[in-house]
């Protein structure tokens, strides 16, 4: 055991993931890894001066979930800590968003941990993945196709988030709960051959490991820690790059000398541009190296103008010897779908929006100012735990307040005389009943607060970006600052 508390204590160092003295989430599902992580966090927390607290969310998509949280509950009141178990409808989401089973779950999990360490004051959030997952990830974008990011695997570190087993084996954690008689939860569904990670992990790791290197695990990480510090180097390098091809230009916009790119070697410049691309759009998600060859190929371009349009409204221009990249503000743009913490709240770049959301008694909502605006007052017990934000889809549905049956979501928007141009942008509350809200223009007739209500849910938008114009609340197709009438 001391030998694992060790190295958990010289990966928390190395990586400077605690500073000491600060209040630590600790992720906890109930399996091995994670169960053994709290335990070796609670030997280790007088020499970091930690106050820890752990998080569940069910996600309701397996019998045992429900067992599961009465499990990670109780073993937190046996270790004396304070325990946050929340469920989530994970399928419900997946649908709503149209994601893989893994993609949505990861989703909503990692929402409600950050939603949660807000509402906490939690300075860190810890994961339990070990260097086993660590292999199994660097295999898969391997098999996937990856550049050095990727291939760097999961970071030790980013944001919030920390991995103190990152270089830790399943079998030492095992071990170690064994030792100690801890008991803990194992996932039926790890063993389900179903998807690609578990093949990898019942399959393809074992057989490599046995026929080509017993110390694969170890080698996959090593590799991953030495290719993530190379991308770190070649980041700030690039940087250096980018500003010295970088012309002055209006916020929101990028605008890059095309002839300084062109003295550069290709995979600097393809580095140059994928930097520009994060600038403007504020992530690399959805962009491919296609896209970074099309927009090279602007730069051979000889004479006049020449434009083409990316993912994420993004228009890349040349303009004789300047390209110039940039976010469009159109009506059009990719469907959204984010869940919202119900207290808590989320940030939907793009829409350039943040959504936030709490629970209020009703006697204490009266004697608050009257909602205005982007802000809704609805029953937090007809609206429910599970709620999303999205654009609309086609066939949505809505039943406005005061309406006895739902109508087309577009022919209400008519009515209610949203432009056009707006209509695609529009942030709408959805619980698995319906449309609760499309936000700044009108409630539904069966969220409304009632004088039988009991707990108001106050849900507020707020604009992050300029080019997002302010959502006009209407009603009979005239301005107005009062979007609920409670009945």
């Amino acid at each position: 055991m001391d030998t694992l508390l060790k190295q958990v204590r010289q990966t928390l160092q190395a990586f400077q993931m605690l500073d000491g003295g600060q209040t630590l989430l600790v992720a906890v599902s109930g399996g091995p890894d994670s169960t053994a992580m709290l335990h070796i966090l609670v030997r280790l927390r007088d020499d970091f001066d930690l106050k820890l607290i752990v998080a569940h969310l069910n996600h309701r998509m397996r019998p045992e979930a429900l067992e599961e949280a009465w499990f990670v509950q109780k073993m937190a009141d046996e270790l004396g800590l304070p325990c946050v178990c929340e469920s989530r409808d994970v399928l419900a989401y997946q649908r709503h968003a149209r994601l893989s089973p893994e993609d949505a779950a990861r989703r909503v999990r990692y929402a409600f941990l950050r939603s949660t360490a807000a509402r906490l004051g939690a300075d860190r959030i810890a994961l339990g993945h070990s260097a086993d997952d660590q292999a199994e990830t660097v295999l898969l974008r391997l098999l996937r196709g990856s550049g050095l990011k990727g291939l760097g695997g999961m970071p030790p570190v980013r944001g919030l988030f920390i991995r103190p087993l990152i270089r830790v084996r399943r079998r030492d954690l095992l071990a170690f709960l064994h030792a100690q008689h801890l008991p803990f939860r194992q996932d039926p569904s790890n063993r389900q051959r179903l998807y690609t990670r578990n093949r990898l992990r019942l399959d393809v790791l074992p057989l490599l490991q046995r026929h080509y290197n017993p110390r694969l695990v170890e080698t996959l990480c090593t590799t991953a820690e030495l290719l993530a510090a190379d991308e770190a180097t070649l980041q700030a390098i690039v940087r250096e790059y980018f500003d010295a091809a970088r012309l002055p230009a209006r916020p929101g916009e990028i605008r890059l000398r095309i002839d300084q790119l062109n003295e550069w070697l290709p995979a600097l410049r393809r580095r140059v541009v994928r930097q520009a691309i994060r600038e403007v759009s504020g992530h690399l998600q959805g962009f491919t190296q296609r896209h970074i060859a099309a927009i090279l190929e602007l730069c051979t371009v000889t004479a006049g103008s020449k434009w083409l349009r990316l993912p994420c409204r993004l228009v890349v221009e040349r303009r004789y010897d300047v390209l110039h990249i940039r976010r469009e503000p159109a009506a059009m743009v990719t469907p959204v779908v984010h869940p919202l913490p119900i207290p808590g709240g989320c940030t939907i770049a793009a829409l350039g929006l943040s959504v936030a959301s709490e629970v209020i008694e009703h006697q204490v909502a009266f004697s608050a100012p009257f909602p205005r605006g982007n802000t809704a007052w609805l029953d937090a017990a007809a609206v429910g735990n599970d709620v999303w934000v999205r654009t609309r889809w086609p066939g949505d549905r809505f039943q406005p307040l005061g309406c006895p049956q739902s109508k087309k979501l577009k022919a209400f928007l008519i009515d209610a005389k949203v432009p056009r141009r707006v209509r695609d942008r529009l942030p709408l509350l959805v619980t698995e009943r319906g449309i609760a809200w499309v936000a700044g223009v009108q409630i539904a007739e069966w969220a409304k607060v009632t004088p039988a209500t009991r707990q108001i849910l106050c849900v507020q938008v707020a604009q992050q970006a300029p080019e997002m114009a302010p959502i006009t609340q209407c009603v009979d197709g005239r301005a107005s600052d009062f979007p609920i009438v409670f009945q």
